[in-house]
């Protein structure tokens, strides 16, 4: 298991390289369906910029992620448009939901793009389900739940260069890791099945209403340098206990390594072979 990732969150790197995340979500919204009676609990919101865009068609968006940072990036935002119905806390998805939510105050709970990271910060199948529990919990009947994630397979070939870098700098260290060992402890993502998910929501109560799984290949931000920017602001769990020099040389060999797979020479840009989970439940 991957420690917190929270306080390692950069916003302008995400601003920078990562722009494509919030934007690429016309389908999840669609299923969201903000209406203007809505109150709505966004966990894991990032730098806050989808859900002011959902709390234009709502009465209130509640906006959280794990990472301070990212949470004081979003209220800036929210600040400086003079955005009424936004309100932002930090809040931990994965172990927090109930501790800090008020039960019934929130008639939809909607995330984009973070569970695969609350997955990764989780212990066990059963720690992941209780996340799906405690959301099912602070619903109230009828109440709505619609998510985006990684899915199983989702940047597989960016996953398998960084772990394999990162071996290979170990070992150059004198240290023998497996290949296994790497992932285990240093990925801070976990991809579940659409089975693990299904399991995990009937379990909870929900009825699911939609499930599906979408092979999405998705163009990175800002040309030759758009695979780097990406391992920089999502990757940075891996490099832990390596100094910049290892770090540098690490980052340099998997992006040569993704150059075989992601860089369309023609085009002149990068594509990561995202994988995204999507489902749409209801407590009964």
């Amino acid at each position: 298991m991957a420690t917190s990732t929270g306080e390692q969150w950069s916003p302008n790197d995400y601003v920078t390289h990562a722009s494509f995340v919030p934007a690429l979500t016309s389908r999840v919204v669609s299923l969201l369906a903000p209406q203007p009676t809505d109150h709505i609990l966004d966990l894991g919101a990032g730098d806050g910029i989808l859900s002011i865009a959902i709390a234009g068609r709502a009465a209130s968006v509640h906006c959280t992620d794990g990472s301070r940072h990212m949470v004081e990036y979003a209220a800036t935002r929210v600040a400086e448009g003079k955005i009424k119905n936004v309100t932002t806390e930090v809040v931990d998805a994965g172990t927090a939901v109930k501790d800090k939510v008020p039960v019934g105050k929130y008639n939809k709970v909607f995330s984009n793009a973070a569970y695969h990271w609350i997955f990764g910060s989780l212990s066990s199948a059963d720690a992941r389900a209780k996340a799906f529990q405690d959301v099912y919990d602070i619903l109230p009947e009828g109440g709505e739940f619609v998510v985006e994630c990684g899915g199983h397979g989702n940047v597989g070939e960016i996953l398998v260069a960084l772990v394999s870098t990162v071996t290979s700098a170990w070992a150059r260290k004198g240290v023998m890791k497996t290949y296994a060992e790497i992932k285990e402890t240093l990925s801070p993502w976990y991809f579940a099945t659409n089975a693990e998910i299904e399991g995990w929501l009937q379990a909870a109560g929900f009825k699911i209403e939609l499930l599906e799984r979408e092979y999405r290949p998705t163009t990175l931000n800002n040309g030759d340098i758009g695979m780097k920017g990406w391992i920089d602001t999502f990757g940075f769990m891996f490099w832990e206990g390596l100094n910049n020099e290892e770090k540098n040389t690490a980052i340099s060999e998997a992006v040569e390594l993704l150059r075989v797979t992601d860089w369309l020479e023609h085009e002149q840009k990068w594509v990561a072979g995202y994988v995204r989970c999507r489902f749409k439940a209801i407590k009964e």
